[in-house]
């Protein structure tokens, strides 16, 4: 997207989008006809700041001057003289600029309804103009008067920083350089599964709050805390609460409920009026989340956003999304809870912690929720930078399932399975489902024919990230249809699945590290009606991962059982 630059009676300099003047600004003479940039004319804008504000900017009109030295600025970063004429208004080429409001009534209250608090960029506004059905124009426009207004900005999606560039969706620095037609260009490819990000781009950055007034809020819980989510639920609300404390980290064992547990200070947040994101990393814990939120806050609007929502824009403060839909978002939310936090692919990503962090509201707070912490989180605990709340505890007052380890003797690559095998399997089966872990894509489907030929009249499929039959699958699992699933680590994390036994097939992997190894174990014995069940981790020989592993679930026991908060006769 370009803007033209304008220039104003006094010598001030703007930019607009457009050509024709707004009829509402008689102080804007003349614009430059060449369109620039977003980056190129704040650049201008920059240079011309550093004047000397007394002979440059001084009143009076030296509007003459300010011409020769925009077009001075330009040739200086290559552009052609002959390109850069000016051109003065008259009556014939103004327009009448309205607000969106007064331009297109439904369409100009949607767009400030659906734009709150957001970083959009030019493809992401035609898919608003698309989903309003109005015109490119018009989104602009409706962009446009709420930068006069100051409610808004446009912004270059990847700008000079010093010597280097900087993505200003996600941060990023470490960007592609090339050269454009005038003057080096840069491209960001850490964002760009969202959508094209370059200095050529802009980005519309509504400054607008998503909080309001107080508002009545229905929170109906459809469960009642047990005695170690309730001290954490009110050490969670101790915390929002504490303008003292920027950051917490909520260490829960699997399956002990920490998304519940922060239910309570979301309604109390909303209920000041304040705005709530619940983040995470992938789109099936948020699937997992969505239902149980909207059960437990009964006709509350949310915005639920994942690269497969068919709505890209939704109202409502309370939003649900995936870390890479956050970097849509520019100073919304007043608490995150960003569940996962160790996952891929937020673990690890600068990019998508830099947007989780600049979605965040000056004095906001982020409360993360895990099972297998950090080492950086734990660190940042232990020197007093980050709250520690811990949740040692399921809900159902049973220890968690402690993992067993089979040594197989032969590779595990799936070259055909053995009796012995088939025997371990349909032990577990008579117990419940089983869900095999695998830690290659390439594993899948011999596994699921492995066992298909082996176990006749069981229901057998699998999946993995890029399955385009994922999303049916993964439905159907939740249904209880299958009798034996085998995935790679997408299921790890955010899926509850009544009865279910679990096999790591390849444990000694070393894409499975401890807290992957953690996670797959905690999808057994999560709910009150079948809190049992066995995980087997199988392998040529026991990693240290698989160690670690099984001590982080043997100490939350120890620890959950020195509180009383499991049966001593289930220790």
């Amino acid at each position: 997207m370009h803007f033209f630059l304008t220039l104003n009676k006094d010598g001030r300099v703007g930019f607009s989008p457009f050509r024709e003047r707004d009829a509402q600004d008689s102080s804007v003479v003349s614009y430059l006809c060449a369109p620039l940039s977003c980056a190129t004319i704040q650049a201008v804008q920059e240079q011309l700041r550093r004047r000397d504000p007394f002979t440059f900017w001084h009143k009076g009109s030296i509007r003459k001057d300010s011409k020769l030295e925009i077009i001075k600025i330009l040739k200086g970063f290559g552009w052609n003289a002959s390109d850069l004429t000016w051109k003065e208004y008259g009556p014939a080429l103004t327009i009448g600029q309205v607000s969106p409001e007064e331009q297109d009534n439904e369409a100009g209250k949607a767009f400030n309804q659906l734009t709150l608090g957001r970083q959009l960029s030019m493809g992401d506004l035609r898919g608003l103009a698309r989903e309003l059905k109005i015109k490119e124009d018009d989104i602009k426009k409706f962009a446009h008067f709420n930068v006069e207004q100051g409610r808004a900005k446009w912004v270059p999606a990847v700008r000079k920083v010093g010597n280097s560039w900087q993505c200003q969706r996600c941060g990023e620095r470490n960007v592609e350089e090339w050269p454009g037609q005038y003057e080096m260009a840069a491209t960001c490819r850490s964002c760009e599964s969202i959508g094209s990000s370059t200095s050529l781009d802009v980005l519309y950055r509504d400054e607008r709050s998503l909080s309001g007034g107080p508002s009545e809020v229905i929170f109906q819980p459809h469960w009642v805390l047990s005695e170690a989510q309730r001290i954490a639920s009110e050490q969670v609300l101790q915390f929002i609460k504490d303008p003292r404390v920027e950051t917490a980290l909520l260490w829960a064992a699997c399956g002990a409920g920490k998304t519940e547990v922060s239910f309570p200070s979301a309604a109390w947040t909303l209920k000041q009026g304040k705005s709530v994101l619940f983040a995470a990393p992938r789109q099936d814990v948020i699937n997992d989340v969505t239902p149980r939120l909207q059960r437990d806050f009964p006709n509350y609007p949310f915005q639920v956003l994942t690269g497969t929502s068919s709505i890209k824009f939704q109202g409502g403060r309370m939003v649900l999304a995936t870390t890479h839909q956050v970097l849509r978002f520019w100073r919304a939310f007043d608490v995150i809870f960003m569940d996962e936090m160790d996952a891929f692919p937020y673990q690890g990503s600068r990019a998508l912690e830099w947007g989780l962090n600049h979605a965040l509201r000056q004095g906001g707070k982020i409360l993360y929720l895990t099972a297998t912490p950090s080492s950086e989180s734990l660190k940042a605990v232990r020197q007093g930078m980050m709250r520690l709340i811990r949740l040692p505890a399921r809900h159902h007052h049973t220890s968690l399932p402690v993992p067993i380890w089979a040594q197989s003797r032969h590779s595990l690559e799936p070259n055909g399975c053995t009796g012995g095998w088939a025997s371990q399997i349909n032990s577990l089966r008579v117990q419940g489902p089983v869900l095999v872990f695998v830690p290659k894509i390439s594993w899948i489907d011999p596994w699921i024919k492995c066992f298909r030929r082996y176990f006749p009249g069981w229901r057998v499929d699998g999946s993995y990230s890029a399955d385009p039959d994922r999303p049916s699958k993964i439905k159907r699992l939740r249904q209880g249809e299958f009798d034996l699933f085998v995935s790679t680590t997408i299921l790890e994390r955010g899926i509850t699945l009544p009865r279910i036994q679990v096999v790591v097939l390849g444990a000694d992997h070393s894409v499975f590290d401890e807290r992957a190894l953690v996670q797959m174990a905690g999808r057994v014995g999560r709910t009150r009606e079948n809190p049992g069940g066995r995980v087997v981790f199988v392998s040529q020989r026991r990693t240290k991962a698989m160690r670690t592993a099984v001590q982080w679930i043997e100490e939350q026991n120890k620890r959950a059982l020195e509180l009383g908060l499991i049966d001593i006769r289930d220790s």
